[in-house]
């Protein structure tokens, strides 16, 4: 049975636990959870004693699942998020490891954490919203932890959103007004730098231009 191998009163307080003190319990040297100081008490809990993981499950559940689940759910409110995001997430905050497996079991059988249908979200907002070049869009995808397997289905599953002279003509639809004051040369550094910026190619940025610029 893991034994307990140190409690530790935290330095941190969240809001969510209404200020209250709490400790952190360490299971065979990693933290697992954390208890408030009235449940450690009422469980009796000291260094080297010894627990079942039905007490360890039982602890969790008690003290610490809910807030923690709740907070991710809050965290998840505002958009999709990758495995990676959430894990990140787990970090920051300070989750026992114990805790965490618990809180992505449930995540995963209610189906709220996906990789997949997180890049398939992710193509489908940059193509509506902020359109990029295909080579910074998979660059992002990989920074949010997808793997390569799943970015080359879904990018090419999508491919119909990839149409680079549209995306790079949509770009630049608004920086056009915003600059259409400056010599004409300047506008077509500023198009190109802009375009460059967000992964476009060469080749397709000189046919935008060039067509912004017949039907001026």
């Amino acid at each position: 049975m893991p034994q307990i191998t140190d409690i530790r009163h935290q330095t941190r307080l969240y809001r969510s636990y209404g200020g209250q003190k709490r400790f952190n319990i360490f299971l065979d040297g990693q933290y697992a959870f954390s208890l408030s100081a009235e449940s450690l008490i009422k469980a009796g809990l000291k260094i080297d004693d010894h627990l079942s993981l039905p007490e360890i499950d039982r602890l969790i559940k008690e003290n610490e699942f809910i807030k923690v689940y709740e907070r991710v759910l809050k965290f998840l409110s505002f958009r999709p998020r990758s495995e990676k995001e959430l894990e990140d997430y787990f970090h920051r905050q300070a989750v026992g490891e114990k805790t965490k497996k618990m809180v992505w079991a449930k995540l995963k059988h209610l189906g709220f954490v996906n990789d997949k249908e997180f890049a398939k979200w992710w193509i489908e907002q940059r193509a509506a919203f902020r359109p990029k070049g295909r080579k910074v869009l998979e660059m992002e995808l990989r920074q949010k932890g997808i793997s390569r397997e799943i970015i080359e289905h879904e990018t090419q599953n999508m491919k119909h959103l990839f149409k680079e002279d549209d995306l790079a003509k949509k770009a630049v639809s608004k920086k056009i007004k915003v600059w259409e004051n400056y010599p004409q040369e300047e506008i077509r550094k500023k198009l190109s730098a802009y375009l460059l910026r967000r992964g476009f190619a060469w080749e397709t940025i000189e046919k935008v231009i060039d067509e912004i610029k017949e039907k001026e």
